[in-house]
């Protein structure tokens, strides 16, 4: 993109945008070989006179970002959120697009970045305008207030959500997790909920019979082979064909050799011919013990694919992420109250409900930090 750019006169008052009936994507900007628009149908509000508005650059060429491993984009979506009263701005999220209108790279600043001054004269001078006008306009209704906090509050939720999804694409292995983000007695949560039964195949009378530890290992165990599971079976699957995927794709080799040779296998399965018996009825303590150390096997092995083939990077799993946008509708989080006990929760207690990629996750504020009550897969 060239420095210089082509005289544009960019002349709006804040009473005349409030007045104007826009586009919801409004030219702010004109460069020799690019176009800066803006979104006038969202904001989102975080606080007095402090809002996100998203811009969209496009261009004539292909733009190149460098780095180990370079990419071409046709256009680009930043959100930027703007302190009005004090002339700030900061960085928020940014997304690559091809020239197909598809995402290639997209990235939440987490934590945020530190504020920058507006300049006068800048780009950014003459961004910050229409900005702050979207902005005022939407904080001049009564429910403003109640927006702002309704809408920090989700922000926090949010945030934590996508700080518990990097955590685990980096750590593959849910036990570290646990530790960081999980309430500590979440399984105790699990065990007097009567509506779910979040062991799956374990029936609830052997739940209750074992040891927290081996309950904990187990679920752990449940956790692992889903996630690792879900993240390969997604970037084998190509999104831009109906070819059918070979069973070996989907299942590599050792694992299936894996599990026909486990002891589980030999003492549960009376039918060679389908794997049924994984799923049966866990009613024992010794077929649970068998059945997590079958799990935790196929889980290390699977971990072992997901990191050969660069399941994390695929298009496939690139496309679950590329539409985290707070708020999107896709993970936006609902909160509740709940009417009666809630995992072990006191009735009235505040639940947030998120999706993250391959999971469902239910948080609550305990003793003042966010933590996860419950994780469930988005396949059950």
């Amino acid at each position: 993109m060239k420095s210089m750019f082509l005289p544009y006169v960019f002349v709006l008052a804040s009473t005349s945008l409030a007045a104007q009936q826009l586009p919801e994507w409004y030219r702010v900007y004109t460069f020799d070989e690019s176009i800066i628009e803006m979104n006038t149908s969202q904001v989102t509000l975080v606080g007095k006179d402090i809002g996100r508005v998203r811009f969209r650059w496009v261009f004539d060429q292909p733009e190149t970002l460098g780095g180990e491993h370079p990419v071409k984009y046709q256009s680009k979506l930043e959100v930027i959120e703007f302190d009005c009263s004090d002339r700030r701005y900061r960085l928020h999220h940014v997304s690559l697009f091809d020239s197909a209108g598809e995402a290639i790279r997209h990235e939440l600043v987490n934590p945020p970045v530190e504020w920058r001054t507006v300049s006068s004269g800048s780009v950014m001078g003459k961004l910050s305008g229409p900005a702050c006008s979207l902005i005022k306009q939407k904080t001049r209704t009564p429910e403003s207030n109640e927006a702002i906090n309704a809408s920090l509050e989700l922000e926090n939720v949010t945030r934590y959500a996508l700080s518990f999804s990097q955590h685990l694409e980096r750590a593959k292995n849910f036990k570290p997790i646990i530790e960081k983000f999980f309430v500590t007695n979440f399984l105790d949560g699990y065990l007097q909920d009567q509506n779910t039964n979040w062991f799956l195949n374990l029936d609830r009378d052997t739940a209750a019979r074992v040891s927290r530890g081996e309950l904990h290992r187990y679920n752990v165990a449940l956790l692992n082979t889903g996630y690792l599971s879900s993240v390969y079976l997604m970037s084998q699957y190509p999104s831009d064909s109906d070819e059918p995927v070979s069973e070996d794709k989907l299942i590599p080799p050792d694992i299936v050799q894996l599990i026909r040779n486990h002891p589980y296998t030999a003492a549960y399965n009376s039918n060679d011919a389908n794997y049924g018996y994984l799923a049966e009825k866990i009613d024992s303590v010794e077929r649970l013990r068998s059945y997590t150390d079958l799990l935790e096997r196929v889980g290390e092995l699977m971990r072992k694919h997901v990191v050969r083939v660069g399941a994390a990077d695929s298009k496939e799993h690139l496309a679950i992420l590329e539409n985290w946008d707070f708020p999107s509708p896709l993970y936006q989080p609902k909160a509740r109250n709940c009417a009666n006990d809630c995992l072990g929760l006191p009735k009235g207690t505040r639940v947030f409900e998120v999706s993250v990629p391959v999971f469902r996750l239910q948080l609550a504020e305990i003793d003042g930090n966010l933590k996860v009550i419950s994780a469930k897969s988005s396949f059950q």
